[in-house]
């Protein structure tokens, strides 16, 4: 089996399983949701580098209308992913609709699994966010993922899942 890894120039060593994520994705995805409404959306990822022993991560998406053609913002979330030297991960999320995320999972090569450590909302977040687990895999050169929520109002379900090109 041969799996192509791309390890960017001038990434720090301990950020070297997480390397195929570094650059820009883009693509659509589907999703439903706290009500259980589904949704189409349009999604840019980014995971860049400055030399420390993180990955800072951007994600911006839009809801696209029934006919294809407009966006609306959705949602936006920033954060940092630290792996550790056991292949173990540690990711802070913040989200523009008033929550953060502590995420602890397990890098599998080009497979991450993520599930919430934490969760904290403000008092006006748009959403009764309470857990989450995630999925990202690097799939015939796409970023595919899947991410699950719980909210104060359901358990945890399917939310967003979509594949990206990486632009």
């Amino acid at each position: 089996m041969n799996i192509d890894i791309e390890v960017p120039e001038g990434l720090n060593p301990a950020l070297t399983a997480l390397g195929w994520l570094v650059g820009r994705w883009e693509g659509t995805g589907n999703g439903t949701d706290h009500e259980g409404k589904a949704f189409e959306f349009e999604q840019r990822i980014e995971f860049s580098h400055n030399g420390g022993d993180y990955l800072y991560y951007a994600s911006q998406t839009f809801l696209l209308e029934t006919d294809g053609a407009g966006q609306v913002p959705l949602s936006m979330e920033t954060g940092f992913w630290r792996p550790k030297p056991d292949a173990s991960l540690e990711v802070v999320l913040t989200s523009a609709e008033g929550w953060t995320e502590v995420l602890i999972g397990k890098i599998q090569v080009t497979r991450i699994d993520l599930l919430s450590d934490a969760v904290v909302r403000t008092e006006t977040a748009a959403v009764g966010h309470s857990a989450g687990q995630r999925l990202y895999g690097k799939v015939e050169g796409d970023l595919m993922y899947a991410l699950d929520r719980a909210t104060t109002e359901h358990e945890l379900r399917p939310h967003m899942w979509a594949r990206l090109k990486r632009i």
